[in-house]
């Protein structure tokens, strides 16, 4: 009995079993339904900055579409100003195939496709590129065939401690070398994101904020993208966003463009 009592408080007495990176994300995914939902609507603002100054301003509707294992979609249309007014952009990027980017603007009253090389342009002026839309989405829901996730410490944000996951793609659907994400210990909130243009130089910074629960869904409703080497910086504030409202596989047809 002795035995059998010094026995039970070890296993009381001992650490829980370390997490691995994978399992740090699918618990996030578990907890908070990142990049779980079907489909998702809301409007944005984009305010694009030059060191501290104030560059510039879009408006924006943003729709989208995914699929954990097959295609996601990006149906946005400018709203303001009147130099963009009901420009329209559509983002295809089926899984394991090129992404398809497609745009129309009032000037021309046509719908283009973007070639390979603007892919990496800047989005309007913001901090993301065209292939950079959905990646917080798209790299949580890479598996192991296609990234691997390895939990390489704990660090503290916004004075809270975080585990710190790295995810190396072994595909090549982004055109940066890896990433680090930070996961709230406690909340498995999703804190920051670093996309490093090669092993050790950080390229861009991204930093979800505000987090509200919609339905089931726990939402950052503000984000912050820096380029650090170009010292700019892309504050993203979204409104009205809404979940899994059954939007019509049509929406995202190329066809749209050209009546919005």
């Amino acid at each position: 009995m002795r035995l059998v009592a010094v026995l039970a408080l070890s296993c009381l007495a001992a650490p829980a079993l370390a997490l691995t990176g994978r399992e740090v994300i699918d618990q996030a995914q578990r907890k908070n339904g990142f990049s779980t939902w079907h489909d998702r609507a809301m409007g944005a603002t984009m305010e694009s900055y030059d060191h501290d100054t104030l560059a510039r301003t879009r408006d924006i509707t943003i729709v989208e579409q995914t699929d954990p294992r097959g295609e996601h979609r990006t149906f946005i249309r400018f709203v303001g100003p009147a130099d963009v007014k009901d420009t329209r952009f559509l983002h295809l990027s089926p899984r394991g195939d090129k992404d398809q980017q497609w745009l129309w603007t009032p000037t021309t009253r046509r719908t283009r496709r973007l070639g390979d090389a603007q892919r990496d342009e800047n989005f309007f002026g913001s901090d993301l590129s065209y292939r950079d839309l959905e990646l917080l989405v798209r790299i949580q829901q890479w598996t192991d065939a296609e990234a691997t996730a390895t939990l390489v410490g704990e660090e503290t944000v916004d004075g809270a401690p975080a585990h710190v996951v790295e995810l190396v793609p072994k595909n090549d659907e982004f055109q940066y070398a890896k990433y680090r994400l930070w996961f709230g210990r406690d909340d498995l909130l999703l804190k920051r994101v670093d996309i490093y243009a090669d092993a050790d130089t950080v390229l861009k910074r991204v930093t979800p904020k505000k987090y509200q629960p919609i339905g089931p869904y726990q939402t950052a409703m503000a984000a912050d993208v820096a380029n650090l080497d170009a010292d700019t910086h892309t504050a993203f504030t979204f409104r009205d966003v809404v979940y899994d409202q059954g939007v019509s596989d049509g929406t995202f047809a190329v066809a749209n463009l050209d009546h919005g």
